[in-house]
């Protein structure tokens, strides 16, 4: 938890928003392929650094196996598995991916459970944004309302989720928007609220809560390696 004053990281948080605005791509992700990539990141960067994460959906992406429409979810699951099994090349390094078995299955599984709904996730994501994420949870292995939100806002759907991540949980704890540190958040309606709150802050921010838990997410991070540095 970063020891800046509550109205140090405002003052940063707004500075910080106006520049995420200009930089968001206008309108949503239409292309499948595209979609997908966005999704297995997800999915896959889950308790791993995103830059594994990206280096595993690529290798994924360039198979395309999950665009397939008709497959046994079992094969699949088999051959993501082996890809997930074999050393990735990230930042100039060779890295094992660390959960190659479970996430192969959550993959798997979530591709079917798309081809049973809708067939596509482009068709999945026209409709309302909050069922798309509870749908997501609810059916989408491997997902919580935290990837979900992510996963909306990655593909430009829309920027009125917010992804609470420990960053933006402890800045909402500094600002009083929250008690204590919330290091999780389990299940959909507590995410809810707390997202609620979040929102709310971000009205009087004047920032869509989307972007502001994005411009948090920035300053958290950097306040917390200036902290870091003073006690090296």
């Amino acid at each position: 938890m970063t020891t800046y004053s509550a109205e140090a990281l405002s003052r940063a948080v707004a500075a910080v928003c106006p520049d995420i605005r200009t930089r968001i791509d206008t309108g949503a992700v239409s292309d499948e392929r595209h979609l997908w990539w966005e999704l297995s990141c997800c999915i896959l960067s889950s308790q791993v650094p995103y830059s594994l994460a990206m280096a595993a959906a690529d290798r994924i992406d360039a198979q395309g196996w999950l665009r397939v429409i008709k497959q046994d979810h079992l094969d699949l699951a088999d051959q993501l598995f082996e890809l997930l099994s074999t050393p990735l090349d990230v930042e100039g390094k060779r890295r094992l991916y660390r959960f190659p078995r479970a996430k192969a299955a959550h993959l798997a599984t979530t591709w079917l459970a798309v081809s049973h709904t809708g067939g596509t996730l482009k068709a999945l994501i026209r409709g309302d944004v909050n069922d798309v994420r509870a749908w997501l949870v609810k059916n989408a292995s491997g997902i919580g309302p935290k990837q979900a939100s992510m996963f909306l806002r990655n593909c430009g759907v829309t920027y009125d989720l917010a992804i609470l991540d420990r960053h933006v949980l402890n800045y909402m704890s500094a600002q009083g928007i929250c008690s204590g540190e919330q290091v999780s958040i389990s299940g959909l309606n507590q995410y809810g609220r707390y997202e609620n709150r979040l929102r709310d802050h971000a009205q009087e921010m004047d920032c869509p809560v989307g972007l502001l838990d994005w411009a948090i997410w920035i300053v958290m991070r950097v306040a917390n390696r200036k902290q870091e540095a003073v006690f090296l």
